[in-house]
């Protein structure tokens, strides 16, 4: 497994989109697979946020992706980057994908000089961002739900 800035392999910026779609498509208006793939590749940033890496294997099919931009939640604007869109395709889940893809973002954020990068995810997910070094930093509410927020500090 390789994880690459999906800039430099934008022939898999449709995998991606489909990957995002698959997952979270039955949220109300974005049930569309159309609008995940206009806002992966709007993602698709090189240098400058939002970026997307991808975990791609051998074969160069798409593993898992996640995101790094500015702001992720309206009621909070005053912390960034945020993470967007970690996404592992289901049979690749538990292998290491979503913490190498972590691993590059990571790196990412540092080079640029960001010392802080935050998360809201499902609970589901807060066990995966602590196994990596994350903390939780609050419970939030906010128009769509419940939404626990992490940080990773960055040397």
């Amino acid at each position: 497994m390789v994880v690459l800035l999906l800039a430099d392999v934008p022939h898999l910026v449709d995998a991606v989109g489909d990957m995002r779609w698959r997952e979270w498509g039955d949220e109300a208006g974005r049930e569309d697979l159309s609008f995940w793939v206009r806002v992966t590749r709007q993602e698709a940033g090189r240098e400058e946020l939002p970026v997307t890496f991808i975990a791609v294997d051998p074969e160069g099919n798409a593993l898992g992706a996640v995101g790094l931009g500015e702001y992720d939640i309206p009621e909070r604007r005053d912390r960034s980057p945020w993470v967007l869109g970690m996404i592992v395709v289901p049979e690749q889940r538990g292998r290491g994908v979503g913490r190498h893809l972590l691993e590059a973002l990571e790196a990412f954020a540092d080079g640029r000089g960001y010392r802080t990068i935050w998360v809201a995810t499902g609970p589901r997910a807060v066990g995966f961002y602590e196994r990596c070094g994350w903390r939780s930093t609050e419970q939030l509410t906010t128009t769509e739900g419940e939404s626990p927020v992490l940080a990773r500090e960055l040397r």
